[in-house]
């Protein structure tokens, strides 16, 4: 599994949308999928929890955790495509039943480009660029946090790191129209919105981390928690309103134990925390008798 994985809040939608995207992108593929193991936090509709795939170069979760949370174009993908047919081709396939938020044409920034919200609600921006497929996570920072892409852009290397800027384009103001950078050797991209809009990051967009060990996990807590918020099962929000999550190998192993008991009295102990405590959950998972 990759360092970072983003994962997409479905309300009961994702096995659905991850069908759809493994048709539509290059290298599409189903990898894993965790069930509910009991119906407490389970959506109505659907057993499925989790499930987990890749398209070209992104590993993405999907998650069905109910209808609390909302995509926004705030967080979006932004997909380059390596040919002219591809591009088109993708674009026609995303805007199927979905809703056009740039027109598809020629950008000072792209010969072939548009911004488009899916059927599921998920926003892709797709560029010809002459290369390999790539898929991308962006966050645009609009309205009141105008100008702060280049303190996130800062922080997240900071506190995410090793990384480095790949390029960065500036307005006439200083602030960033579009920066891509690599945490970990993974791309992502911020940009500042200057056109007001009526959204902001939410909970249905994260990114999860795959932390190495409890002393990962205390750390990135406590740096992003800091400035930000503490939530359950090991989701925080930083300063800026976008949401990550702790998690580890060993845990992921208890969850989906072949005996949907003790996974299920593993479940019950994580409800309980905000910061995950992995001896703790050990503890639940060892003593259970088989």
């Amino acid at each position: 599994m990759p360092k970072f994985s983003p994962c997409l809040w479905f309300d009961t939608q994702a096995e659905e949308a991850a069908n759809f995207y493994i048709t539509i992108f290059e290298k599409g593929a189903i990898l894993s999928k965790t069930n509910y193991v009991n119906e407490e936090h389970q959506p109505q509709g659907t057993s499925l929890m989790t499930i987990e795939f890749t398209l070209a170069n992104q590993t993405i979760i999907g998650l069905n955790g109910g209808p609390e949370f909302s995509f926004t174009p705030a967080s979006s993908f932004f997909v380059e495509c390596k040919t002219l047919s591809q591009t088109e081709t993708l674009w026609k396939n995303l805007t199927a039943d979905g809703q056009i938020l740039m027109p598809f044409g020629e950008y000072p920034f792209s010969p072939l480009y548009g911004w488009v919200v899916d059927k599921f609600g998920v926003s892709w921006q797709v560029s010809f660029s002459g290369k390999e497929q790539t898929i991308v996570p962006t966050f645009m920072f609009a309205n009141e946090k105008y100008g702060e892409a280049a303190k996130a852009l800062s922080e997240w290397l900071a506190i995410f790191g090793p990384g480095e800027i790949i390029e960065k384009v500036e307005y006439e103001d200083g602030n960033i129209a579009q920066a891509l950078f690599t945490l970990q050797e993974q791309p992502f991209r911020v940009m500042d919105a200057r056109d007001k809009h009526d959204f902001d990051f939410t909970m249905a967009f994260s990114i999860y981390i795959d932390c190495e060990n409890q002393e990962e996990i205390d750390r990135l807590w406590q740096q992003v928690t800091a400035k930000g918020k503490e939530w359950p099962c090991g989701w925080m929000e930083d300063q800026f309103g976008v949401s990550w999550q702790t998690g580890n190998p060993e845990l992921k192993r208890y969850l989906s134990d072949s005996n949907p008991a003790r996974a299920n009295e593993v479940t019950k102990k994580l409800y309980q925390m905000k910061k995950i405590d992995l001896n703790q959950l050990k503890e639940v998972y060892d003593k259970y008798n088989h």
